[in-house]
């Protein structure tokens, strides 16, 4: 059994595009032994981004809501003040200064938890705890 972190766009494309996700990803989703796991920080990332315009959705926010609690399998990782802990310690790179990625970092590797991501400045953080799967 893997326990795996969405990236907020690898749970995007997993519903609305899973054309961009690896194989190995989409084999990993449909492997009922592993467990997946979203942050509430991508919950708040996808209500922002929708509600400004920056990211056009096929449904209403409350409508993913409980598509992910009822049917896609996906807990929900809570921010807790073990994850601030590690926050407050994480070292990055000046070029990557998003806070929401910051934070699924410092909840990864609170919890030992592989982080699935496509972005590429996720690979920086290995070297401070992060396992990453790469898409």
């Amino acid at each position: 059994m893997r326990r795996y972190l969405l990236d907020t766009h690898i749970l995007i494309w997993h519903v609305y595009n899973q054309k961009k996700l690896s194989r190995q990803i989409v084999d990993g989703f449909e492997d009922y032994n592993n467990r997946l796991f979203l942050s509430r920080v991508s919950l708040m990332e996808i209500a922002i981004k929708n509600r400004d315009g920056k990211l056009q959705l096929e449904d209403d926010f409350e409508t993913i809501l409980q598509m992910i609690d009822k049917h896609w399998g996906i807990e929900i990782l809570d921010v807790e003040n073990r994850h601030l802990i590690t926050l407050s310690k994480l070292d990055y790179p000046e070029a990557h200064k998003d806070p929401f990625d910051h934070l699924l970092i410092s909840q990864a590797i609170t919890d030992k938890i592989c982080l699935i991501s496509a972005d590429k400045k996720m690979k920086y953080y290995t070297t401070q705890g992060l396992e990453l799967f790469e898409n």
